[in-house]
């Protein structure tokens, strides 16, 4: 997983340099010096009296896609970001140094035990760490990023697509599987060091665990036919774990190296080779395809307005996707209610032994359809396009308007307010679910108040009904998909505020206690770093 967060703060990085708000990186050792350093001290370990055989060892594995050099910059990045923040250059080297001569094995005292036990854990740290921008050849995640159309080259800068908009939009099992789908989607074939084929997830299912020789010049018969690289780049997505192992070979002890597919792992690459298709699997192909257009126009010169059409397919997707939501949505989720008031009414009846016998058939597969269709809409209006920015009382003004409705609704809003950035038609939905609740909950009149926190950062926006208000135990619950404390309500109003307010513009939304009785939802709402109008 430490992979997918890495990539997700190269993004972050890309992003906020289009924004020219990209953060300057603390100073990190020259890549000679490291190199020189490495050199001394494995002299030194050599007078250690350690075998040949894992001297060797030892050193392919530092010198592997020259790890030294990450290893080195990574801690030097930690060191100044804990205990050494603020310090020259010449104490920050003697403690990488320190820390490379501890890793490898010498037994080298620093000048206190505390001081001693943090370079250990730092060190320890920085070397399961990718390499930090601007070490080694080309950064391994920035080219990695660029070779899975996640980042794409615009005249002398990089910006990010919408392939890398969605993986960070999406996080745990869901940000692996987008990855993948996407790798395979764009897969030149087996021997691809930079996206896994679906052969290869087919290979490893079936040798979930294998053994090689470390050095592939020694035994040329344990080659595979597939990327060693890409299948390394699973063990950092949880989906694989590594076998070190020390075996003879002709007499001779030899490093092996292997991998042993996790239960995890096994549960995603069977998703990923599922023959039906799924939202990633769909909107993955699209987007590659789509970035692929883009880049094949660049190089015949470009073409004018390619702008408005880049993301022609993805927005189709999710017109689509909406249209096949909503009916399946309207048709199943009061299908779901009426089934809850099914199981209710036949409880201690002579029907209720059949009801439980094919129950555990029925609500599975009610859920799983839901869900699926959820992740549909999800992932193709992650896609459709780039957040935008947006002024807050017009569409405050917008939701009012486009509610017909008795309900007596005043707007307190503040002059001058600063833009939201994310999907306006969405943020007005979600503000016409707040005042369909109220409606339907009984309040008369409502009142809308927003305004400009004094640390100028967020929007305090502020919806209070007058209607019986929400009890204390009831008010993070209400959130939930599928929880309504009304009758017959299908609990989808306030999920999709919390998704919109949290999910798409990265705020916070709470029921919280209003004195005077109603109810109080209360949205903190992050502005743009860019306020267009």
């Amino acid at each position: 997983m430490r992979f997918i967060e890495e990539l997700k703060e190269h993004l972050q990085n890309v992003r906020s340099a289009q924004d020219g708000h990209q953060a300057p990186l603390p100073f990190m050792p020259d890549a000679r010096w490291i190199r020189a350093e490495f050199v001394r001290l494995f002299e030194q370990l050599e007078r250690t009296q350690l075998a040949p055989e894992s001297l060797r060892h030892l050193h392919h594995g530092w010198n592997l896609d020259d790890r030294v050099v990450s290893f080195a910059s990574n801690l030097a990045i930690l060191l100044q970001e804990g205990f050494l923040c603020g310090e020259p250059r010449a104490l920050v080297e003697e403690h990488v140094r320190l820390g490379m001569a501890r890793h490898m094995g010498l037994d080298l005292p620093a000048s206190s035990l505390a001081r001693q036990l943090e370079i250990d854990r730092l060190a320890h740290k920085a070397w399961h760490q990718a390499p930090p921008p601007g070490t080694a050849q080309l950064n391994k995640l920035a080219k990695y990023a660029l070779e899975i159309r996640a980042v794409r080259r615009k005249s002398n800068r990089n910006e990010v697509t919408s392939i890398g908009e969605v993986l960070l939009a999406l996080s745990g099992r869901d940000a692996i599987q987008w990855l993948l789908q996407v790798e395979a989607a764009q897969s030149m074939g087996p021997i691809d060091d930079w996206r896994l084929s679906r052969e290869t997830a087919e290979y490893l299912l079936g040798h979930p665990e294998e053994l090689r020789p470390e050095f592939e010049w020694e035994l040329e018969e344990y080659a595979m036919d597939h990327s060693w690289e890409a299948i390394r780049r699973l063990g950092t997505l949880g989906i694989l774990e590594f076998i070190n192992e020390m075996r003879d070979l002709y007499d001779i002890e030899t490093p092996y190296l292997g991998y042993r597919l996790l239960n995890e792992g096994k549960r995603v690459l069977e998703s990923l080779l599922t023959p039906t298709e799924s939202p990633f699997s769909v909107l993955a192909a699209t987007l590659s395809q789509d970035e692929s257009l883009t880049a094949l126009e660049k190089e015949g010169g470009g073409k004018p307005g390619l702008d408005t059409v880049f993301n022609s397919s993805a927005i189709a997707t999710a017109r689509q996707a909406r249209l096949v939501v909503h009916e399946i949505r309207n048709a199943l989720i009061p299908a779901q209610v009426a089934l809850g008031s099914l199981y209710n009414s036949v409880v201690g009846s002579q029907v209720e032994a059949e009801v439980v016998r094919f129950r555990p058939r029925i609500d599975p597969g009610i859920d799983r359809a839901l869900k699926f269709v959820t992740d549909l809409l999800k992932t193709s209006e992650l896609a459709a396009r780039a957040p935008e920015g947006f002024d807050v009382l017009r569409v405050l003004a917008d939701a009012v308007a486009s509610l017909a409705t008795s309900l007596r609704i005043q707007l307190h809003v503040a002059p001058d307010l600063p833009s939201l950035s994310g999907y306006r038609e969405r943020f007005v939905l979600a503000i016409v679910n707040l005042l369909r609740n109220a409606e339907q909950a009984g309040a008369k009149q409502v009142l809308i108040e927003s305004a400009l926190e004094a640390n100028n950062r967020n929007i305090l926006l502020t919806v209070d009904d007058d209607g019986p208000g929400v009890r204390p135990e009831d008010r993070e619950r209400i959130f939930q998909r599928g929880i309504s404390l009304r009758s017959g309500g299908a609990g989808e109003g306030l999920a999709l505020v919390k998704e919109v307010v949290e999910i798409e513009l990265h705020g916070k939304v709470a029921c919280v206690d209003k004195p005077d009785g109603g109810a109080r939802f209360r949205m903190r709402l992050p502005v743009a770093e860019r306020t267009p109008r």
